[in-house]
Formats: structure tokens, C-alpha cells, sequence
């Protein structure tokens, strides 16, 4: 009875910060970020490869495409390597990808997974739309290409 009587005074209280129920948007956020352990497996490989990929010198995006396109048994590592780096110089802003052990997990790497899902699930038009999404449009043919191609050699190394 109490509770209810008190009443808010901003002269008094202006340092007070009034405490509100958890909205059910933050809670869906929040659970589209718990992964399954596939995805936990699938999250350290390319984080690692990320990794990996920023020791490799720079190369044209759309020759490494050409290369890559003539050669369908290409390793995941070189598909790997030409995906992140065009996405370093070709996505609308800077991507955000934590070393690998991280427990969090952050928005570009939930788009990754979605992407790798898309693929996976042959929903081209779905991932096509995620690269489109990140990428700006004149590299978005050959980061199709590239996501496609990694996704299959991730996929035929597991």
C-alpha cells in the first residue's frame, strides 16, 4: 500500500531513474543470439579464418573471383581469404568480428551466421538480400560468389 502512495517529485528526485519491465523486443534480440553448438562450431571457423585472412596481402577482388571461379576445387582458406578481405574494403561500414574464444557474439557475426544459413538452406534470394544488406553494389555479384563458395568448402572440410 505503501509503494502506491509514494509519488515522483522532480525537485527532490531528479537523479532517480525509474525502473521499467524488460521490453519483449530486447528478449527476442537477445535469444536470436544464444547459438546452437553448430553455430558456436561454425562461428569459431570463421572467426578464425578472419583471422587468418588479414595476414594475407591484399588482392583484386574481382581477379581473385577469376581465379577462384576457374578453379571449382578451390580450398576454403583461399575463398575464405578473398571473402573477408572484399568484405573489409567493400561493406557499407566496418564489420565488427571478435577473436576467436569470445563468448559474445556481435551483430556482423549474426549476420555471417545468417548468411551461412541462407546457403546452406538454399535460399538464394534470402542471402543475396543479406549481402546486399552489407555490401555496396558494385562488389555485391562477386560477395555472392565468394559467400556461395565458402559456404561449400566450409561445408565439404566439416
Amino acid at each position: 500500500m505503501s509503494a502506491l502512495a509514494m509519488r515522483f517529485h522532480p525537485e527532490r528526485d531528479e537523479t532517480r531513474v525509474l525502473a521499467f519491465p524488460r521490453c519483449p523486443t530486447a528478449e527476442r534480440v537477445a535469444a536470436a543470439r544464444e547459438l546452437s553448438p553448430e553455430q558456436r562450431l561454425d562461428l569459431e571457423r570463421l572467426r578464425w579464418l578472419a583471422l587468418r585472412s588479414q595476414l594475407a596481402p591484399k588482392s583484386d577482388l574481382e581477379r581473385a573471383c577469376y581465379v577462384l571461379a576457374g578453379q571449382p576445387t578451390a580450398s576454403l582458406d583461399r575463398y575464405a581469404t578473398a571473402f573477408f578481405r572484399g568484405l573489409c574494403d567493400q561493406a557499407t561500414s566496418e564489420m565488427t568480428v571478435y577473436r576467436p574464444g569470445a563468448a559474445e557474439v556481435s551483430d556482423d557475426e549474426c549476420w555471417l551466421l545468417r548468411l551461412v544459413g541462407a546457403w546452406r538452406t538454399g535460399q538464394e534470394a534470402a542471402a543475396g538480400a543479406l549481402v546486399s544488406w552489407r555490401v555496396r553494389p558494385p562488389a555485391r555479384r562477386w560477395m555472392r560468389f565468394l559467400s556461395h563458395g565458402m559456404v561449400r568448402a566450409l561445408d565439404a572440410a566439416a
